[in-house]
């Protein structure tokens, strides 16, 4: 499936800061994260839904939704799942 592109993520621009802020993370291209050389986060679009694939230490995790528009308590939730994977998969 293809990925989100990246217009279509300008509505996640502070979530999307944030997470370049994380330890060892690069964005190789805009919206597709790598961590320790793999890759780690990246964002799909389908029938108006959205969601990202995001490692959950060694293995992919389960889909985490984030609509689009989302208010600021769905972004909190969000970033803090990101976070939480983030912290899981640097100590693999």
């Amino acid at each position: 499936m293809a990925h989100c592109t990246y217009e279509n993520l300008s509505d996640l621009e502070p979530i999307l800061a944030l997470i370049r802020s994380l330890d060892r993370i690069k964005e190789r291209k805009p919206g597709i994260f790598y961590l320790k050389s793999r890759g780690f986060l990246h964002f799909h679009e389908k029938n108006g839904k959205r969601w990202a694939d995001v490692r959950d230490g060694e293995n992919w995790g389960s889909e985490v939704p984030i609509s689009l528009n989302p208010d600021q308590e769905e972004m909190d939730a969000f970033f803090r799942e990101v976070r939480r994977r983030h912290q899981a998969t640097l100590e693999t």
